[in-house]
């Protein structure tokens, strides 16, 4: 109970049956108990009624706490006024070990109920802290340089202070102390954390200082350190003392004493700081709240020692990421974000950001990336893991702090994008479905071209194969002429297979591959596919294709959809034009993005202006008996390989369509192409 004897509450230990075991000398001041008269005493013999101290003992052991006012006696058995805080202890096992409770007396209730001048003035209030050093007994080791200045390790590695306080965990504060530091005032979001989260930056080095020499003290012995201005706080005096109790070896006091300046001000800060925890709980998203200050001094370190490319350095320190998702934390999350990670308690989420990336590797690099980059906000798509054990697709938003604003809280928001994913995965399922209908569906439209392909070679087969029997069945059997009529069987035949195949490839429902591919090659190949139907409906292709043009990424059967499709509708829509103007033009070239462009024309009767702005709209058609897919599959295909198409009527009569692709080298390509409602998301930082 050391901290409890340098508290200015009035602090009462009970025993499991409500008997007083400790007062502390505050509570002389509040009710005028001696300490020596309460011991013994009953949690009913501070209360004016007993069934009302009973309703409240036994709503306590129900409950684990209580905080609310209460009316308390005085020793004249007097009535004050008091706002009391009971909490139940436990020990290792979780069994229950005693009651705390906290108590003040405000000066004008004080003062209203008939205190003495000496007894309010006594009422003056100090923030106080309870620390444990258990995690930092290593660094303060002298045979440990990491807190050493000067220490050989890495440039990166932070101030010594940041270590140091980084690894002391908050294990208690009063009132006092949630008030002049703007803490949160569920003492949950407090409890555990490193106190490098929560104290002002500028006392920093002296709190350090302080824990140090109280580390090294054998006694009980108070230390002091004494600060001029910290922001508001001006002759401020930090006061701690090591417990005397052995059982508690790590356990350290921080008493805070300071004068407070502008105190207009203060108010006004209070109620905006009020008004931002009200704002942040009640948001509609889950919301973590993150200190990542100590990841900013690492990166004006590296920026002052000259460092400017940090992805190179990155990828030469992978360590660093490690340090920063230590350094970083957590100190306060929304409702949204406990029930998205079937959290229970809020100090669940409270401490290193580590497990918010564990999901997804490289995304803290990332996100890393985004912070020393400087920009405003960051945003990816990630899985993360749940506590209940669940992993799910979430949209990542982050917004970082910049100059002028609150420097020590960092907004990380998360979507959940499951039900998403999975939708578009249907979607795509879908269009390939409508996709793979679309090729039968062109497939059976030109059954009499490709029936004329297979026969041509099948035909030659069978010609070179009589001749050559001729040849072998002579008296003086002509085997020259036999081995050159074989080949030719031979090279029919793989003519006639390389049909088939290209047949199956476009009848068949499969996922897309994604290859290097030379767009030219692919045109040759839909024309030799398409070469008897054109002869046959006496229509002439025209072709210019740009040589060299760069290759780009896609799936070779979904572009020869798109072309084929194209191709073929033009050749349908000149039915009804003179046999002299029955021509397509076909042309590739390099448009002025570095796109790889493709274009056809055709000299029949257009697209009709009305229908201009629905012509890729699904299931739209002006064929009797079409599906109306065909152009919304060629406009998805295009899409998802990053590149536009549109569709117009040329000034000298007929339609154009036109597409074009990202090439490898672009900007634009990506690297796996998908269908997302979602924009390009930026991955360059975090």
């Amino acid at each position: 109970m050391e901290l409890a004897d340098y508290a200015t509450d009035s602090v009462i230990r009970y025993d499991l049956e409500g008997n007083i075991q400790y007062s502390n000398a505050a509570t002389e001041t509040h009710y005028g108990w001696k300490p020596t008269a309460m011991l013994g005493r009953h949690f009913s013999d501070l209360m004016l009624e007993h069934a009302e101290a009973s309703m409240l003992w036994e709503k306590l052991f129900r409950l684990g706490h209580w905080q609310g006012p209460l009316r308390r006696r005085s020793h004249t058995g007097g009535a004050i006024n008091a706002n009391v805080r009971l909490a139940i202890r436990h020990d290792g096992l979780g069994n229950p070990l005693d009651v705390i409770e906290y108590s003040a007396v405000s000066a004008n209730v004080a003062a209203s109920s008939g205190a003495s001048a000496s007894q309010i003035a006594a009422l003056g209030r100090a923030a106080c802290w309870q620390f444990s050093l258990k995690r930092v007994r290593h660094l303060l080791d002298p045979a440990n340089a990491q807190l050493s200045r000067g220490a050989t390790a890495d440039e990166w590695c932070p101030d010594r202070w940041d270590t140091l306080l980084t690894a002391v965990q908050v294990t208690d504060v009063n009132d006092e102390a949630v008030q002049l530091f703007g803490l949160p005032a569920d003492r949950d979001r407090v409890i555990d954390r490193p106190v490098a989260s929560l104290w002002p930056e500028q006392s920093r080095a002296a709190l350090g200082d302080l824990l140090t020499a109280l580390a090294a003290k054998t006694d009980a012995e108070p230390e002091t350190r004494e600060i001029p201005v910290v922001g508001r706080l001006q002759q401020v005096v930090l006061t701690g003392w090591r417990a005397a109790d052995p059982r508690c070896p790590d356990t350290v006091f921080v008493r805070v004493e300071a004068t407070l300046h502008a105190p207009n001000a203060v108010i006004e800060l209070e109620a905006s700081q009020n008004r931002y925890r009200n704002l942040i709980s009640y948001l509609p998203i889950p919301v973590w709240q993150i200190d990542a200050r100590a990841a900013g001094r690492i990166f004006d370190r590296l920026i002052a020692g000259g460092l400017s490319d940090m992805a190179a350095y990155s990828e030469e320190h992978p360590e660093l990421v490690d340090l920063t998702c230590e350094l970083v934390q957590v100190f306060d999350v929304n409702d949204e974000a406990m029930a998205l990670f079937g959290g229970k308690e809020r100090s669940e989420f409270i401490g290193p950001v580590a497990y918010l990336f564990a999901g997804t590797p490289g995304a803290a690099r990332r996100v890393m990336l985004a912070h020393f980059s400087g920009i405003r906000n960051h945003v990816e798509e990630l899985k993360v893991r749940t506590f209940d054990g669940r992993l799910i697709d979430v949209l990542l938003l982050m917004t970082f702090p910049v100059p002028g604003e609150r420097l020590d809280t960092t907004l990380l928001m998360m979507i959940d994008n499951t039900a998403h994913l999975e939708a578009e995965a249907k979607l795509r399922k879908i269009e390939a479905d409508f996709s793979h209908a679309a090729r039968l569906s062109t497939l059976g439209e030109m059954t009499t071209s490709i029936a004329h392909e297979i026969k041509q070679p099948l035909a030659a087969i069978l010609m070179n194969a009589q001749t050559s029997l001729r040849y072998l069945r002579k008296a003086g059997p002509n085997l020259e002429k036999a081995d050159q009529l074989t080949s030719r069987v031979v090279e029919s035949a793989q003519r006639a297979s390389d049909i088939i195949d290209r047949i199956q490839d476009m009848a068949r429902n499969r996922a897309p591959t994604y290859a290097l591919l030379g767009l030219n090659d692919i045109v040759r190949q839909c024309l030799v596919f398409l070469r008897h139907e054109s002869e046959d409906k006496n229509v002439v292709i025209n072709l210019r294709l740009e040589p060299n043009l760069p290759l780009i990424r896609g799936d070779r059967i979904q572009l020869q959809q798109i072309i084929v499709n194209l191709i073929v509708n033009s050749i349908q829509a000149m039915k009804m034009a003179p046999h002299t103007r029955r021509e397509i033009y076909l042309e590739t070239s390099l448009d002025e993005s570095d796109h790889v462009a493709f274009s056809i024309r055709d000299t029949g009767i257009g697209i009709a202006t009305e229908h201009i702005e629905q012509i890729f709209d699904g299931f739209f058609t002006t064929k009797e008996g079409g599906l109306g897919i065909g152009l919304a599959i060629c406009q998805s295909i295009v899409n998802a390989h990053g590149g536009t198409i549109e569709a117009a009527n040329h000034p000298d009569g007929g339609a154009v369509f036109r597409f074009s692709i990202p090439t490898k080298n672009s900007d634009a390509a990506a690297s796996n192409p998908t269908s997302s409602k979602y924009p390009p998301l930026h991955r360059q930082a975090y």
